[in-house]
């Protein structure tokens, strides 16, 4: 008990010095490698905790579809941001479009459950998104997509 007090106590410590402002701004590589695996432990501390728990598990496996389904937000943000598609691999968004029109095919065929097929959609809007900025944005057309 005193032991977890102790724990506590510098945990508390450690709290009220944290700025947020430089959260994600690591001063070494291995306070980057140290948070990720201090937060991976959590994490699967929490879920071996929770196991059992259907409404956790669900929410869980939901998340990390929506997580996989916003992978492309980031390349179409940019690319909004800048008005350019300069340097990015369009092949690469042409076979994520392809990979992920599959994927949900396959989803809604064997009948998974609505946020599978749901999140694939998703996926494919954004990259057909993607795709349409490249039309958007391009001088050429038919360089980018030769």
């Amino acid at each position: 008990m005193i032991l977890m007090h102790e724990a506590l106590l510098k945990l508390n410590m450690l709290l009220q010095n944290l700025d947020f402002r430089y959260f994600w701004k690591w001063s070494a590589f291995e306070d980057y490698l140290l948070f990720c695996f201090g937060f991976t432990v959590l994490c699967a501390v929490i879920t071996l905790l929770l196991l059992d728990s259907v409404m956790f598990v669900e929410t869980l496996g939901s998340t990390a579809v929506m997580f996989e389904a916003m992978l492309g937000l980031p390349q179409l943000l940019q690319n909004f941001h800048n008005s350019s598609t300069k340097g990015m691999s369009v092949k690469m968004v042409l076979l994520w479009t392809a990979g992920d029109i599959f994927k949900t095919s396959y989803f809604v065929m064997n009948e998974s459950p609505s946020q599978f097929w749901v999140c694939g959609s998703v996926q494919i809007i954004i990259d057909v998104a993607i795709l349409l900025q490249v039309l958007l944005y391009s001088q050429d057309t038919r360089v980018k997509l030769g």
